[in-house]
């Protein structure tokens, strides 16, 4: 029995370090190594029968796919750890995939199911008691809502994220957010306080040493049309 459980444990240590390889990958946009780490965690964790590494391994595949816009990928991805965390009672893991499948459809246009795994994230996210995952699918929410054209909506569930933002302390989902709000501001022709925004942003930005995204906030000022 001790050199099964040695062989599950040297298995489990593998697959381990295989996955952190694989955000490393992936924090350095290395997208393409950071896949086949996780393809082959995700490999591991099966043979061994570890549900809950299966299904985070499966989960940073859909985010992958997702972020180089492969969306029938990311959304099957989605679907399989949604539905694992939901067989082993992961409710923030289940969570947070339902949260990816409403990013996905947001980013293919499909509103509709957009809205209906937004507002499930939401609620399970209240359940468990997660405020940034509240205010990740709220912001969610808002930005389909302000791609449809309903901008009042739009601007209640944009500053609802950016209090619970602000009261966690996330400073940089703060900033983005801020420059969400201030997209929707510039689209209504409200250019004075779309630069309010933007400016706040910016200054959050440069707290954080966010050059980059000062930099990007400098050439949307730039181009204000007054």
């Amino acid at each position: 029995a001790r050199d099964i459980y040695s062989q599950f444990e040297d298995q489990f240590g593998i697959a381990q370090s295989v996955k952190g390889l694989g955000d490393v990958f992936n924090m350095r946009d290395e997208y393409s190594k950071a896949e086949e780490c996780y393809i082959q965690a995700r490999d591991i964790y099966a043979q061994i029968g570890y549900q809950l590494g299966f299904a985070q391994s499966v989960k940073s595949l859909a985010e992958i796919y997702h972020m180089q816009s492969e969306y029938s990928k990311a959304e099957e991805s989605y679907i399989q750890s949604r539905d694992i965390y939901s067989q082993i009672g992961d409710r923030h893991g289940f969570a947070q995939s339902v949260k990816g499948l409403g990013d996905v459809y947001n980013m293919q246009g499909n509103y509709a199911k957009a809205d209906e795994s937004y507002n499930q994230a939401r609620g399970i996210f209240s359940t468990i008691g997660s405020q940034l995952g509240i205010a990740n699918s709220v912001q969610g929410l808002a930005v389909i809502h302000s791609a449809q054209g309903e901008y009042a909506k739009a601007a209640e569930l944009y500053l609802e994220a950016r209090q619970i933002y602000h009261r966690i302390g996330d400073l940089h989902s703060l900033a983005n957010t801020l420059l969400l709000l201030s997209s929707l501001h510039h689209e209504q022709a409200h250019y004075g306080e779309a630069k309010r925004l933007v400016r706040e942003a910016s200054t959050l930005y440069g707290e954080l040493g966010m050059e980059e995204d000062v930099a990007r906030c400098s050439e949307a000022l730039d181009e204000f049309v007054d």
